[in-house]
């Protein structure tokens, strides 16, 4: 794959749009010190070089009253036929909201929305059921919370803004209105307002509120841009290490020291993880991967054991909703 290389007011573009994906081009302008047409422009040939692939909308959906799991697979004996046809089922399972193929010892990452265990073990059974003869290992895992970073690497800062989706017992109750409002801006963060109420027959202000509460509420978490990292030259890495010795105030420490380094894009905390710790990184070499976890050996030496690791290829669904 040819790569391709980004100036400065790109990388910041993108950096801009992270978390905030549906800022105006109005407000871009000021930010980048371009014109309103420059930034459209920008944004169009970044979409065109299909170095953005779309923008989601992060729903805080355990607020809802779902669990975030995820399923982790070791595909076997597939031919490129068997392995399009499990993927097609996968990504069109509504269950199913976060799909990566990766490299390495897994095959697939899936998480999901669960209203309960119970429903997760179903859909992990419907998957063996459909597939047993094809999955050579799988692991469930309960994730408590999933802490964002913006795509600092771009630019190489450490100052961060963090979006957190956590297990919480503050449940929220929306209406049918609620929830059409987000079927539409979750697939298309920057979906115009005027089209919202095309669609829905509904004022653009009622709109407007109704999108504005649900962020006052923490519903409606950032918006996100999809970038094609490998089209970059990036790779992106999944981190498990298992600690030693642990301390709360030791813990605390190293996930400081962890998310002021720029290549860090999530941290993970769940229950019946591979690892200790679960970290995803964006490097451009594998140098970087190595050196990341040398630092954190030089500097917490008494804590960090062995770790494992793989790399994700590709999205190929992102979807933050269960309806």
């Amino acid at each position: 794959m040819e790569q391709i290389k980004l100036d400065l007011k790109d990388k910041k573009l993108l950096f801009e749009l992270d978390f905030d994906a549906r800022v105006s081009y109005s407000q871009l302008a000021k930010k980048l010190d371009l014109s309103k047409q420059g930034v459209e422009y920008k944004l169009n040939n970044l979409m065109k070089r299909g170095i953005i692939k779309g923008f989601y909308t992060v729903v805080n959906v355990p607020k809802l009253g779902y669990l975030y799991c995820r399923i982790i697979i070791t595909l076997q004996n597939v031919n490129p036929e068997k392995e399009n046809e499990i993927l097609d089922y996968v990504i069109k399972n509504p269950r199913f909201f976060w799909v990566f193929t990766t490299q390495g010892v897994y095959d697939l990452l899936i998480v999901m929305w669960a209203k309960n265990i119970t429903e997760l073990k179903n859909a992990v059974d419907d998957l063996v059921s459909r597939f047993g003869q094809y999955i050579k290992y799988k692991n469930e895992t309960l994730t408590t919370d999933v802490i964002h970073y913006q795509h600092r690497y771009l630019l190489g800062i450490k100052p961060t803004k963090e979006i957190h989706i956590k297990e919480t017992q503050d449940k929220l109750k929306i209406d049918e209105t609620d929830k059409n409002i987000l079927r539409l801006i979750v697939d298309n963060a920057r979906i115009p307002l005027v089209e919202i109420s095309r669609a829905l027959k509904i004022n653009p202000k009622v709109i407007a509120n109704r999108i504005n509460k649900m962020k006052k509420l923490n519903l409606i978490e950032g918006y996100r841009p999809i970038i094609n990292h490998n089209i970059l030259g990036y790779s992106y890495y999944k981190l498990w290490i298992n600690l030693n010795n642990i301390t709360k105030d030791k813990l605390v420490q190293l996930k400081n020291h962890i998310k002021n380094n720029p290549i860090v894009l999530y941290i993970v905390e769940g229950i019946s993880m591979p690892g200790d710790l679960d970290i995803e990184i964006m490097v451009k070499t594998s140098q970087e991967l190595f050196d990341f976890v040398k630092d954190l050996r030089s500097k917490f030496p008494t804590m960090i054991g062995d770790y494992k690791t793989f790399m994700f290829y590709e999205t190929r669904k992102v979807r933050y909703l269960p309806f």
